[in-house]
């Protein structure tokens, strides 16, 4: 795997690729070592997956750099003075090169290979669970999060998408989409990765205590856990094998829906994007008029009125956020939608058609199938080691507010998902 990685970093020349085997050497080892935790029996009882480790261990030598660097600068200044409070410390190049969460992912994407014929038994109730609700809720979520919470609303949608629709997977595409920067999407995922244990736990015992059928449980499981991973270790947990089956075929009919949420939320995005920089290229002109009618002896409590007006469009809109992308105004729509257009949807369904229509043999399809699923496994994992070495914990804490809210809005989002996937699930495979 490293060393196709590499082959990809050389034939893209991503900056310091000729350090990327030491890095990816180091991610790897973490991912190596969060599997062997997560395969011990009394943590895999805990629910305790590799996930959770990847993101402690890459949080872990993140902030581990993160003390040394600040070590190594006190030693150098001449007083106490001379230490900057600033917080960021970039990871050195040959750990940063191989930090490639949205590659990962995507690779892991792209190998789910959907196998129709195990869907279709099961497809059109499997579609009544997954596909109803979880458009609408991830656009009513994320409006919540932007409009009442005041979240930052990009932050909003990648939390709202990662929780109703499949964890990780979802938030990178998203955030691929809408083209923004790495730290958006690691706290959420973060937060949702630690909120699933209890959701696993706990589950499957109301299902139980609900006398729910082993079909109308997996169902239920399927449609509101959010990883795929998570959604088996859940299933499992109940204890039955058509549980795991039908929570398996209902999480990849909702997996599927990754491809086209982030399609259109790149073109609507992208279109946001364009007028609001419109928007804002318009307010400034007029303020750049009335400032030259002011020079010649006009109205200056109009012209103090109107910056005012500016600087309030400055703070709605967050335009002094460093890593944040100009939009050229005159940019067509469809050619930023082609930018932020998420590829991996291409290698997804070139993989999904050659898988179902060049094999035949069933075996073989079984082992192709348990193979790939085996491999977009590591593949997940190491994201989720590039994830926590997003995580710097100054600037969580600087933060705190943010994070609450963040914390809220999931929690609100969760419960709501439970009871009306719980309800959805009961219908569909009660009464269908």
């Amino acid at each position: 795997m490293g060393l196709l990685l590499w082959l990809v970093m050389a034939a893209i020349r991503a900056p310091h690729w000729q350090k990327f085997p030491l890095g990816y050497l180091c991610v790897f080892f973490i991912a190596l070592i969060s599997k062997i935790l997560a395969s011990n029996v009394a943590l895999k009882k805990a629910s305790l997956g590799d996930s959770i480790w990847a993101i402690i261990f890459g949080c872990f030598l993140r902030n581990l750099v993160s003390f040394i660097s600040y070590i190594k600068t006190r030693k150098s200044a001449n007083s106490i003075h001379d230490i900057t409070t600033t917080t960021t410390t970039q990871l050195p190049s040959w750990l940063k090169v191989a930090q490639q969460t949205e590659l990962y992912i995507a690779i892991s994407l792209v190998l789910l290979c959907i196998d129709i014929s195990v869907l279709r038994p099961l497809a059109p109730r499997a579609l009544f669970v997954s596909w109803i609700d979880t458009p609408i809720l991830f656009m009513v979520v994320a409006c919540l999060g932007w409009t009442l919470l005041k979240m930052d609303p990009q932050i909003a949608i990648i939390l709202s998408g990662a929780t109703f629709i499949c964890g990780s997977s979802a938030a990178i595409a998203l955030g691929s989409s809408m083209g923004v920067p790495q730290y958006k999407t690691a706290m959420p995922i973060a937060i949702i990765s630690i909120f699933t244990i209890p959701s696993i736990i706990a589950l499957p015992y109301v299902a139980k205590h609900l006398n729910l059928s082993a079909t109308v449980s997996g169902a239920w499981f399927g449609g509101c856990v959010d990883s795929t991973g998570a959604v088996i270790a859940a299933a499992s947990i109940y204890g039955d094998v058509e549980a795991i089956n039908t929570s398996a075929v209902v999480k990849m009919m909702q997996n599927v829906l990754i491809g086209p949420l982030s399609v259109i939320m790149a073109w609507g995005w992208s279109r946001y994007e364009i007028q609001t920089a419109r928007r804002r290229q318009e307010e400034e002109d007029l303020l750049r008029r009335r400032d030259e009618e002011t020079s010649d002896g006009f109205d200056l409590q109009e012209s103090s009125s109107l910056s005012s007006t500016k600087q309030k469009y400055d703070d709605d809109h967050d335009t002094s956020d460093k890593n944040s992308k100009k939009i050229p105004t005159k940019e067509s729509p469809y050619i930023l939608l082609w930018k932020r257009f998420p590829k991996f949807v291409i290698g997804f369904i070139i993989t999904a058609v050659l898988f179902n229509t060049t094999i035949k043999d069933t075996t073989t399809r079984s082992l192709v199938n348990s193979f790939c699923f085996y491999v977009a496994e590591w593949f997940s994992t190491l994201s989720f080691v590039s994830i926590g070495m997003g995580l710097e914990l100054n600037e969580m804490k600087q933060n705190m507010r943010s994070l609450g809210k963040l914390v809220t809005l999931y929690v609100i989002a969760q419960m709501v998902d439970i009871v009306i996937t719980c309800l959805l699930a009961w219908t569909a495979f009660t009464h269908l």
